[in-house]
């Protein structure tokens, strides 16, 4: 491949990269991602001279002017966002100038062009995705912009010699041989890219850990912001029998779970009893439910904490911490009775229990919940048998429609024939769902009559939200509140990053029931079939790493606060702090040994019996102390190893840093010295073989021979040379001695 169509290849790399990024953010069109890419798939075909077709400057201006009345269109009758107008706009133009030859000035608008689509996607996703994409972005535009310095100086030099009678010829000298060179080739660009881009990063890292967080909620544009996250029905105060349906189709991933048992629990608590609760439904119309009442109440805020509903502390409390992706959609789901959230901007509470906040947009949401998440027993439940209910409950639990079909209060009378108590009612009931229906989301809409007594006695199969709609229209009619609730399943339990991975596929309805004392119990009549499974393999395996990466990159990259930074620091000072205890200690140690040592009395016969005469009474046996003669020869073994030392790394350090001339004025003044002690001294006006011819001797001769080859040659002396200097210069010392 030569320099031209490397360059072309690495720009198109650096636009359909940029390209890449925006498309990751799922916020275009699937239309102008077609057009888009057959533009840039033109355009290099232009480029390369495989497509004979140029659009003209005119052509393109007028183009661009009519593009405005498209852009008012999409403003005022589709609604669209200004962001979303804005990037048709740049797409189009960009598309323009892909569609003709380009020049330098067309090259750096695109490159131009393709920085900002990246800074502005770069507010819309921060996955995984957005920062592989980002590394194949920064590669291809350290590559092009080398490549295009390259071909930019030799077409200047080229248009430099145009006009003039030169000829040019390039060459190298090998072996004293000019051998003629090629065309520039590419060979080393790319190997040299990935190294600076590694070298970016590198440098990047201290700016990314040192530089100052300013929180992520500063940038948000409201419920009407300029970007939207995805729609998530079945979620929202009013929610029609099959939604729930429509969302288990899809298995694109809706947030991240991990979750914290309190101490003692984690054995107690399956990790299939958890559920992600969202919107609690109250009120059935014969066709749908619907959320009836006031607004949500704001919960006040305390500190960093919104205070749900009074701890109980006798359970403990299990921790949630949610990683959301961007969802066009008010829920907070939380595991049931939540008592804490942490990490929203705002939050409100609706009468149902229900946990609502500011829509994220197309950002995404992380934050804490503490739940409560103990479940009573069938026995203590047995207890909690009274049917003296508040008055807000049974109006705003026990409702019927106006239609209701009468056939499901007597089958619900007799599936409960003879219990006596309410959980047994309960238990009686969703037994009977579990095992005398079929799942199935392959269902019919019924626009005539009620869907769930068509689900009873009709089809007798559907999917989640038929179960818990007929649940709780039998337990109504059985006299015991009841409400719906949409949320999601636990989620598929990912031991790589500790984290329940939630898709849409794992939307789920279920029940609550109301007990005077335990208040809001939490039941499920969907049968085995209706709940998700996860597989095993490969495929589950290459998942699970890469969602522990993307849980690395969301907790410890996108998430990476100005907490976190003053939680580094006070590590590093706590490890610092640390060591420095742990090595005073151990100097105070050895110190403390050595003088008690110091001090320990002079040996005498009783403790060196091998020193001392044997045969002579120990009392007349004098002392000796042998510590001052070792610390006298310990400091003079240290002393000595320290000039050695010194003087070997000062000739290496001078040998090795040493120009050839250094090395022959070194070398030369040492035989002047030496020859000096025996009387021959080089007068001013000798020039080196004058004074060599005076001496007359053959080492000397040499050795002024190997200084001016060295000292006027420019040429380092060899090994084998470097040791003749040596030997000479020893005979010389030798013979004056």
């Amino acid at each position: 491949m030569n320099l031209d169509r490397y360059f072309i290849a690495s720009s198109y790399g650096l636009l359909v990269a940029s390209f890449a990024i925006l498309s990751a953010t799922r916020q275009m069109d699937g239309v102008s991602l077609v057009l888009f890419s057959a533009a840039l798939v033109a355009g290099c075909l232009i480029d390369l001279n495989y497509l004979p077709w140029n659009v003209s400057r005119r052509l393109a201006n007028g183009l661009m002017i009519g593009w405005l009345g498209i852009a008012l269109v999409e403003w005022q009758l589709f609604k669209m966002s200004p962001v979303v107008i804005i990037t048709h706009f740049v797409l189009f133009a960009s598309a323009l100038k892909l569609l003709k030859r380009k020049d330098t000035r067309d090259w750096l608008w695109l490159y131009v062009i393709s920085f900002c689509i990246v800074l502005m996607s770069a507010g819309m996703t921060m996955g995984t995705t957005f920062m592989l994409l980002l590394m194949v972005y920064l590669l291809a535009a350290i590559s092009t912009f080398i490549v295009y310095e390259i071909r930019r100086t030799q077409q200047s030099f080229l248009d430099e010699v145009k006009n003039q009678n030169i000829v040019i010829e390039l060459w190298r000298e090998v072996n004293d041989v000019r051998r003629p060179l090629g065309k520039p080739g590419i060979s080393g660009v790319l190997g040299f890219s990935v190294l600076a881009l590694v070298l970016i990063l590198i440098l990047a890292a201290p700016l990314f850990l040192l530089v100052p967080r300013v929180s992520r909620n500063a940038g948000r544009t409201g419920p009407s912001g300029m970007m939207q996250g995805e729609t998530l029905s079945g979620f929202s105060d009013t929610v029609r029998l099959g939604e729930v349906a429509q969302v288990k189709l899809n298995p694109q991933v809706v947030m991240r779970v991990r979750v914290t048992y309190p101490r003692g629990m984690a054995e107690q608590a399956p990790r299939n009893n958890l559920r992600w609760r969202g919107v609690t439904l109250d009120r059935y119309d014969g066709q749908g439910w619907n959320n009836v009442g006031p607004d949500p109440t704001p919960i006040r805020r305390g500190g960093d904490t919104f205070p749900v509903d009074n701890p109980n502390w006798k359970h403990g409390f299990t921790e949630q911490q949610f990683f959301m992706e961007p969802l066009n959609i008010h829920t907070v789901f939380a595991a049931p009775r939540p008592l804490l959230v942490s990490g929203l901007p705002e939050l409100s509470r609706d009468l149902g229990d229900g946990l609502w906040t500011e829509a994220p947009g197309y950002e995404k949401l992380n934050y804490s919940v503490y739940s409560d998440t103990w479940m009573p027993n069938d026995s203590e439940l047995a207890e909690d048998n009274s049917r003296d209910f508040p008055r807000n409950i049974n109006l705003r639990y026990l409702q019927l429609p106006d239609n209701h079909d009468e056939r499901i209060s007597q089958l619900a009378l007799g599936i409960t024939e003879g219990a006596k108590t309410q959980i047994e009612i309960i238990r009686r009931i969703e037994l009977h769902l579990k095992t005398q229906y079929d799942y199935s989301l392959d269902l019919r809409r019924v626009e005539q009559g009620d869907p769930v007594a068509d689900f009873l006695f009709n089809t007798r199969a559907g999917h989640c939200e038929y179960f818990a709609s007929a649940m709780v229209l039998m337990l109504r009619a059985r006299r015991i509140p009841a409400r719906i609730v949409n949320g999601f399943q636990t989620g598929e339990y990912n031991s790589k990053a500790d984290v329940f991975t939630v898709r849409q596929s794992d939307a789920h309805s279920w029940v609550e029931a109301y007990f005077p004392q335990h208040k809001w119990v939490a039941f499920d009549p969907t049968p085995p079939a209706g709940l998700s499974e996860y597989d095993d393999g490969l495929m589950a395996w290459f998942r699970q790493y890469s969602e522990a990466f993307e849980m690395f990159w969301l907790e410890e990259i996108v998430s990476f606060n100005t907490s976190k930074q003053i939680s580094m620091l006070v590590t590093a000072q706590n490890l610092a702090s640390t060591f420095q205890f742990n090595a005073s200690k151990q100097w105070m140690q050895w110190s403390r040994k050595f003088g008690s040592w110091l001090d320990a009395p002079p040996l005498t016969s009783e403790t060196a019996t091998d020193i001392a005469n044997p045969d002579m009474p120990a009392a007349a046996q004098p002392a000796t102390d042998y510590r001052p003669l070792v610390m006298f020869l310990i400091g003079l073994v240290v002393v000595g190893l320290a000039f050695l030392l010194n003087h070997h790394l000062r000739g290496r350090f001078r040998t090795a840093n040493a120009t050839p001339a250094q090395q022959s004025i070194k070398f030369y003044e040492e035989m002047l010295r030496a020859l000096e002690r025996s009387g021959h001294r080089r007068q001013p006006h000798q020039t080196p073989l004058e004074f060599a011819t005076t001496v007359n001797l053959p080492a000397v001769t040499e050795l002024t021979r190997l200084y001016q080859h060295a000292r006027f040659g420019l040429s380092a002396l060899t090994d084998e040379e470097s040791s003749r200097v040596e030997s000479l210069l020893h005979e010389l010392k030798r013979r004056n001695q």
